[in-house]
């Protein structure tokens, strides 16, 4: 079973728990710390032989195009991640196509490919903003990996399904959904595939994830984002849960990754499409 890897690439203060912090207007004047983080990243796939998505935001193509071109020039499959950090739950719908077609001609202009795929930021595709998959549809992108089938205090659909389905289907056009990868425990969908569950959950934890999900003929689904292999990024007082969440196991996060890289099989999500 081929799994599927995937990055978030965004800044150290894109995160939705900065925002507050970092308005957009005082992006420019912040450290720029994705490039040497991405090259950590880039490094890593190709001593493993490993192709994984981008998906990128606009600001940060726009800012650094070089990291686009890294990525396309290593063999990766280039995908949105919107243009400036948004939720889709804090936009309209004509916001929303605003902002994601912005980041879509800017990723082709500098690529000079099809972007296919889109993933919103902090999994704002939730039951909510269904609208948007239309959206995705009619600017000609292929598939969405936004739903997380849990419940959180930012994001979730508990009942969506577990594996890929169709997301939207109108007049000829077509959206897939690859939802996160979850487990079933004690009836309950546990996430595990990324981010701050893979920095704080222990390996075998992760492992068991992944195992459960190809038993049940799964690909399971890895995300992480750039700042999460930068322990000398600036760090602030988020207080003790978010802090917890945002920060834990950062200085440990890469040779986790690289553990997991070499127990399994990975890929992009292009690999599944067809």
């Amino acid at each position: 079973m081929k799994n599927i890897i995937s990055v978030d690439v965004e800044e150290w203060f894109h995160p939705e728990a900065l925002q507050e912090r970092f308005p957009r207007d005082t992006w420019d004047s912040q450290p720029q710390r994705v490039r040497g983080n991405m090259e950590k990243l880039l490094g890593l796939f190709e001593e493993k032989g490993i192709k994984a998505t981008f998906f990128t935001l606009g600001w940060v193509a726009q800012k650094d195009p070089q990291i686009i071109k890294d990525i396309v020039s290593g063999g990766h499959e280039l995908a949105s991640h919107g243009s400036y950090h948004r939720m889709v739950t804090k936009m309209t719908p004509e916001e929303f196509r605003e902002d994601l077609k912005t980041s879509l001609d800017i990723l082709q202009d500098i690529s000079g490919e099809k972007v296919l795929g889109f993933r919103a930021p902090t999994f704002s595709v939730v039951k909510e903003t269904f609208w948007s998959l239309e959206i995705m549809a009619e600017l000609g992108l292929r598939y969405d990996s936004s739903v997380y089938p849990i419940w959180h205090d930012r994001y979730g659909v508990p009942d969506a399904p577990r594996k890929r389905y169709v997301a939207f289907e109108k007049n000829g056009l077509k959206l897939e959904e690859f939802p996160m990868s979850t487990m079933q425990w004690f009836g309950k969908n546990m996430p595990f595939g990324g981010g701050g569950y893979l920095r704080i959950f222990p390996n075998a934890i992760t492992r068991m994830g992944i195992r459960k999900m190809n038993r049940e003929n799964l690909p399971a689904i890895m995300y992480m984002h750039p700042w999460e292999f930068d322990a000398e990024q600036p760090r602030l007082n988020l207080g003790r849960l978010q802090s917890w969440r945002h920060y834990y196991n950062i200085d440990k996060n890469l040779e986790k990754l690289a553990q997991l890289l070499d127990a399994f099989e990975w890929g992009p999500f292009r690999d599944h499409l067809n």
